[in-house]
């Protein structure tokens, strides 16, 4: 790897399956310019290592929330994988394909497998569901359906308060096979960095929602859940970007701007503030459903590079992280007494 080649070693530890806490190595120069080292302790409801699979991970964090979406009217669930360019987001999202071993499927082929077969699982009891779904990009702040060759769409709040896309091709579902062949044909927006050669310089956002279908053809369907999978860009620093490339420079402001929106909106929510951000960009305008509403699901999959040359970057992902942890516990607290 580039990294080994260019010097770096490995300052993370932490199980090399599953586990509930990760270490982080952060060298130091002391006043006296002696080298030192900080060791920084991270808790999460899970820790996934170097040998964990995309399986594991869909089986610990996304399949209770899947279970949960189904079994109760009305849910919204979201998924946002989170982390620097290069860190492995899009291939926990979508997988390595072919001969990619345990991570040759990514989460959104395990996400589907288990909707239709609870929607199997309820037709057997007589209940039919139909599944939908669609899949946009956003990209500088604007909106671009990834299965209608990028064609423009717009993002608007309804009378009862909840994000619509208006113009975004909705698909009708028979198979989750027929899912992952829409994403494959779907072209997202990459570029060429100095950190990836192709990093991905949007959001990408994958809306899977299940239906009640209509007892008569003028009468619109009945949703029962949504879920919704997003693959968000890689954050990056300016000054590290190393790119005189003025498109690169752009989308990068554009990303950070958009994260830093995000990062707002959920310090905001865990302070208990009386106003949230959400028409801070556009992608934390499309989120608002999954973070607010009774039986709202979020699931954060924060991705980090071992390396020493991506240190900084990993401690403000694991920051972050544990930001989004702190304020799902006060949820959890509240819901809890209110019960």
């Amino acid at each position: 790897p580039h990294e080994v080649k260019a010097g770096g070693y490995d300052v993370v530890t932490s199980s090399p399956q599953v586990g509930s806490s990760l270490v982080m190595h952060e060298q130091k120069i002391s006043v006296d310019l002696s080298k030192a080292m900080d060791n920084h302790t991270y808790r999460f409801d899970a820790v996934f290592g170097e040998q964990s699979t995309n399986q594991q991970i869909f089986e610990t964090a996304l399949r209770p929330m899947v279970e949960y979406l189904l079994a109760n009217r009305g849910g919204h669930g979201t998924c946002f994988a989170y982390g620097q360019t290069g860190s492995g987001k899009t291939v926990t999202m979508g997988g390595l394909g072919g001969n990619g071993g345990g991570n040759a499927a990514g989460l959104y082929s395990h996400v589907a497998d288990e909707l239709f077969h609870g929607v199997t699982e309820a037709a057997k009891h007589g209940t039919q569901l139909g599944v939908r779904a669609g899949f946009f990009e956003i990209y500088r702040g604007k909106c671009f359906d990834l299965l209608n060759r990028k064609k423009p769409v717009q993002v608007m709040e309804d009378e009862r308060g909840q994000q619509q896309i208006v113009g975004l091709e909705q698909v009708s579902l028979s198979s989750a096979e027929q899912l992952l062949d829409l994403i494959e044909r779907s072209e997202r927006t990459t570029r060429a960095t100095a950190q990836n050669a192709h990093s991905s310089r949007s959001h990408a956002i994958l809306q899977i929602a299940v239906v009640t279908p209509s007892p008569q053809p003028w009468q619109p369907e009945e949703m029962r859940c949504k879920l919704s999978l997003v693959d968000l860009a890689g954050s990056e620093w300016a000054a590290k970007a190393q790119s005189d490339d003025r498109n690169n420079r752009l989308d990068g402001a554009e990303i950070n701007k958009s994260l830093l929106s995000l990062k707002e909106c959920i310090r905001a929510l865990g302070n208990n503030g009386s106003h949230v951000p959400f028409r801070g960009s556009k992608l934390t305008q499309v989120l608002k459903d999954s973070f607010v509403g009774a039986h709202s699901r979020t699931v954060m999959i924060a991705n980090v590079s071992p390396c020493s040359a991506c240190c900084e970057h990993s401690l403000n992902t694991l920051r972050y992280a544990e930001r989004v942890k702190d304020w799902q516990q006060q949820e959890q607290r509240q819901e809890q007494r209110q019960e």
